[in-house]
């Protein structure tokens, strides 16, 4: 007889956030957003999504989810995710997004609210810190209401996400600028080669 399982894997974990995030999607959209898994992982995207017959507005976006919150202050619940990325694998680019959420065992869902957040902004503002060919990347934001962190721009609830990701798809598209184009900053002592991924031109 096989040993009891107390609680899911990793992997299992990766599926259902993976499913979960794909049925928002679809659903909150009205069908409009198709996604679609690449067979390959080499650039860390979980989806390529986009617009029903708009192949123009497509996103790449990796989905990352916690199943515990933590407690930032006394009264106040957060979000703490942390994982490294190769540094020769980390990518800026304006269509390339990540998605972070809690996923409840006791309800089977993601907590409101979650996150939808481009990667330039992940790479620079989740507290980068680089070792040896690893960066490693923590981002820690409030889940209460009334909070104002710097992820607060980037907060939806799970009702809204295949609105948002519409909205998102259909804005014109933004050039990151130069001076924006390496994440994070270099090291002290560090030149800007650092293993980072140019922003590729488009």
């Amino acid at each position: 007889m096989s040993p009891r399982l107390t609680r899911i894997s990793l992997v299992q974990q990766g599926v259902i956030a993976q499913n979960e995030f794909a049925k928002l999607l679809m659903m909150g959209s009205r069908g409009l957003i198709e996604l679609a898994a690449p067979l390959t992982d080499e650039e860390r995207r979980d989806f390529e999504i986009h617009i029903h017959g708009s192949y123009g507005s497509a996103l790449a976006v990796q989905v990352k989810s916690v199943t515990e919150l933590v407690r930032l202050s006394k009264n106040v619940r957060g979000l703490h995710c942390q994982f490294t990325v190769r540094a020769a694998r980390v990518v800026n680019d304006p269509l390339f997004w990540y998605f972070f959420a809690c996923l409840d065992r006791q309800t089977m869902r993601f907590v409101d609210p979650t996150f939808l957040v481009p990667s330039n902004i992940v790479h620079q503002q989740a507290s980068p810190v680089k070792t040896g060919a690893f960066w490693e990347f923590t981002v820690q934001a409030s889940m209460e209401l009334g909070s104002n962190d710097r992820w607060t721009p980037y907060r939806v609830n799970t009702l809204d996400l295949g609105k948002k990701a519409l909205a998102i798809m259909r804005r014109p598209r933004r050039v990151i600028p130069a001076s924006l184009t390496f994440f994070p900053p270099p090291l002290a002592g560090e030149g800007w080669g650092g293993g980072l991924v140019l922003l590729r031109k488009r």
